[in-house]
């Protein structure tokens, strides 16, 4: 039986009709994340408590509550039912990934966009991760492909547990872990490739990601989030941005998921020569 079926069927008689049920949750580790309307506000621990008896994995139900909140990247959640420890243990493709899903985003709307980041790399390349938070790129690069990874990340928090990541997936020897921001500390003419892992207004980054690539060129992965109608004048900054360091790109652009009403999460491939 689908979720938003079973809260339905187990609670007709207990929610009012006309309220919206969620339709469905984001399992990370054994974290439950729902998004609910506000109409569900006075339910909230009702549905907690019915959503942990429909998958035996889930120990902890959490809604998010806020808008993810500055450059760290906070998500804004709490606990509605189940255990109040969040910090759990997420298995992604064999790849293992500790991290408190409360605190740390880690979308479950990107899962296949980190998966393909793990087949697109080529064996031996150099890889600058700008934006890494917990890994979710650069450990599924780095694993999947032996590629060497430098991974800068921002948030204290979101690094600490990076670096236990690393050591989890035993990949000490392909993946550097750095702390501090990717302006200030990103290696130049270094990278074959760079991943930008970031939603918002990531052009503003894009200058220090090609001066990280080296003299020959590359390819360079940029996410951002906007209106569908700002693709084009976007992608004529993006190719300004390029030739301003003397490099000729060739920009392909992928759409991965709605990232709110109006917006889109988009990635720009942008290959450099």
């Amino acid at each position: 039986m689908r979720y938003r079926e079973f809260l339905r069927t187990r609670l007709k008689d207990q929610i009012p009709s006309g309220i919206p049920f969620p339709s469905g949750y984001h399992l990370v580790g054994h974290v439950a994340l729902l998004h609910a309307d506000s109409r569900m506000q006075p339910y909230l621990e009702l549905i907690g408590e019915t959503t942990l008896q429909y998958d035996l994995r889930i120990a902890s139900v959490a809604v998010r509550v806020g808008a993810t909140a500055g450059v760290t990247r906070l998500p804004d959640y709490i606990v509605i039912a189940g255990e109040s420890q969040t910090t759990t243990t997420h298995v992604e493709n064999g790849v293992r990934f500790r991290l408190d899903p409360t605190r740390i985003t880690f979308s479950g709307g990107n899962k296949a966009e980190r998966l393909r980041m793990g087949s697109v790399v080529r064996s031996g390349e150099t890889v600058l991760d700008m934006f890494a938070c917990v890994g979710q790129f650069a450990l599924h690069m780095a694993k999947n492909r032996q590629t060497r990874v430098k991974a800068i990340e921002l948030n204290p928090e979101a690094y600490e547990f990076l670096v236990s990541n690393v050591r989890l997936n035993d990949l000490e020897d392909m993946v550097e872990a750095v702390l501090g921001d990717c302006r200030e500390i990103h290696p130049v003419r270094a990278f074959n490739r760079v991943v930008m892992g970031y939603l918002h207004d990531t052009h503003l980054f894009l200058p220090y990601a090609l001066k990280s690539l080296v003299a020959k060129g590359g390819t360079v992965h940029m996410h951002i989030a906007l209106p569908e109608g700002e693709l084009e004048p976007l992608t004529c900054t993006v190719k300004e941005l390029c030739l301003e360091q003397k490099l000729t790109p060739h920009v392909s652009i992928r759409r991965i998921k709605t990232y709110a009403p109006g917006i889109q999460h988009f990635v720009f491939d942008i290959e450099l020569t």
